[in-house]
């Protein structure tokens, strides 16, 4: 294929990745109010069923349908996404390469979830609690505004979202050479010290728990991605 013929076909495949998310977004528009509702539960089981929020900026709440309706149709089209860029890539890879694509992106697309989830669960509400309520001075009004929230969910649901990508950077250092499962074994103390102070750097609160929540499914990744490098090495020298 020319230059020309790729170019279009990056245009094309482009067009309907908008298309795909322009689809989900039709979706999340719709049932905005529903899914406002869903989102700041965690601020109203730390600060009561009447807690309220601060509108500051004119349009805040405006921009917030439409920050929220795009980031949740991103996030939940993003498979699909991965999807049609691998289409443009794949011709230009062999066969087995091609396939192990697709499992890095199923793969990829669970991981990134499960960090989502897991901030969800244990960490996000905990974040809040420990800002809104156990380090708040008396006198204070606790409230936020409500593009101030929307900033923390969506900032700390991506930070462990793409921290949970750790196994998917270690493996393809592997893949290309640059890092070997024995290298990663051997480093192991190294690796789970970097860890706790990257966890301790990104948790959302000065407490052990919020670190934890990050140190320890993340050093769970890493000792996983050893594992699975070590598979593929026995593999490769089959």
């Amino acid at each position: 294929m020319s230059l020309g013929d790729h170019l279009e076909e990056l245009r094309q495949r482009l067009i309907y990745s908008i298309l795909v998310v322009s689809v989900f977004m039709t979706g999340t528009l719709y049932f905005g109010s529903e899914i406002h509702t869903f989102l700041i539960q965690p601020y109203k089981s730390v600060l009561g069923p009447d807690a309220h929020f601060f509108q500051i900026q004119l349009m805040a709440p405006f921009l917030i349908y439409l920050k929220t309706s795009f980031i949740l149709s991103v996030l939940v089209s993003l498979p699909f996404l991965l999807y049609i860029l691998w289409g443009f890539i794949a011709p230009a890879v062999d066969t087995r390469t091609e396939k192990w694509g697709k499992f890095i992106i199923l793969f990829s697309t669970l991981l990134f979830w499960s960090g989502l989830a897991l901030c969800w669960f244990t960490v996000f509400e905990n974040f809040l609690r420990v800002f809104l309520v156990i380090l708040r001075p008396d006198g204070v009004d606790p409230y936020l505004p409500i593009d101030e929230y929307y900033d923390l969910f969506f900032n700390l649901h991506l930070v462990f979202g793409a921290s949970f990508q750790l196994p998917i950077v270690l493996i393809l250092l592997g893949r290309i050479g640059i890092l070997s499962s024995r290298f990663l074994i051997s480093r192991w103390r190294e690796a789970v010290l970097i860890i706790a102070v990257v966890s301790a750097v990104l948790s959302p609160g000065p407490d052990v728990f919020s670190m934890l929540m990050l140190l320890v499914p993340l050093s769970f990744l890493f000792f996983l991605s050893a594992i699975i490098m070590k598979v593929l090495e026995t593999t490769d020298r089959k």
